[in-house]
């Protein structure tokens, strides 16, 4: 606990004669998010060896994922890697990525985060990028909503001309399949409204986004493996390397950055009530 200027001692926790490193109140506050993720979230997602990026990284020429591995030399040094899972498969020479030192990508990847918090430009590229992709898959969802509707009507007008108490099996095998058809159609438009409406319940602001990430870089060091992987994976929807061009591109998550700042704030707010 040196970095919040504290030293335990057996079961005892005591200020010590260094200065806190990190502000007491916004760790305590990061601290509090991480632990509650992770009493939430259900069992832990096995990473012994802290792959920040497992599940969020993906080989562009292959479209696939890239998976952490490791290799051991001299009996106790560890090399970690991400290896393009289909290079893996059909053979090394039919993926230009092939394999990526891990401690790169993810020092590359962590360093991004950090400058988004300290760059306005950066942090408004951001929040540009996170509201276009939210616009983006409303436009979608619109879209979809709008061919529901248009079947749904299609499918209740067939379904008028259908003589009531139908005998013959043709008839009866096509009402039972409208009926089916709309109530799958039903359903699945109950769905795509109750995503949109999620979608813009999440909207985020420059200040929500500003939250977020300027907890990052002052408490980074200070967080175990597994809670820096459970910060990214909350930040971060996934990172792409191209390794033909030499290029990575990182796409955040516009719901895990609001209910970042989201729980940052609520637990600021009780701390002030307190």
């Amino acid at each position: 606990m040196a970095y919040v200027g504290k030293i335990r001692y057996k079961h005892e926790v005591h200020n010590g004669e260094h200065p806190a490193i990190v502000d007491p109140a916004v760790f305590a506050r990061v601290q509090a998010l991480l632990h509650r993720n992770g009493r939430t979230r259900g069992a832990p997602v096995r990473n012994k060896f802290g792959a920040l990026l497992k599940g969020l990284l993906r080989c562009v020429p292959c479209g696939c994922a890239m998976t952490p591995t490791h290799t051991t030399k001299d009996g106790n040094k560890r090399y970690r890697y991400y290896v393009c899972s289909s290079a893996q498969k059909r053979g090394w020479n039919t993926c230009p990525s092939k394999s990526i030192p891990a401690a790169q990508i993810e020092q590359l990847v962590v360093e991004q985060i950090r400058c988004i918090g300290k760059d306005p430009d950066l942090l408004q590229a951001t929040i540009t990028q996170a509201r276009a992709q939210d616009e983006a898959r409303l436009a979608e969802l619109e879209a979809e909503r709008r061919g529901l509707d248009r079947e749904l009507a299609r499918w209740h007008a067939e379904l008028q001309k259908i003589p009531p108490n139908p005998v013959d099996d043709p008839t009866i095998a096509r009402l039972a399949d409208l009926q089916e058809r709309i109530r799958l159609a039903e359903d699945r438009t109950g769905r795509v409204r109750e995503e949109a409406a999620a979608i813009r319940r999440r909207r985020i602001d420059d200040d929500e986004v500003a939250l977020a990430l300027s907890v990052f870089d002052p408490v980074w060091e200070s967080l175990t493996p597994a809670e820096q992987a459970r910060v990214v994976q909350l930040l971060v929807e996934r990172v792409d390397y191209d390794g033909a061009r030499g290029k990575v591109s990182i796409t955040f998550q516009p719901a895990g950055i609001k209910t970042l700042a989201d729980e940052l704030a609520d637990q600021g707010g009780r701390e002030k009530i307190a």
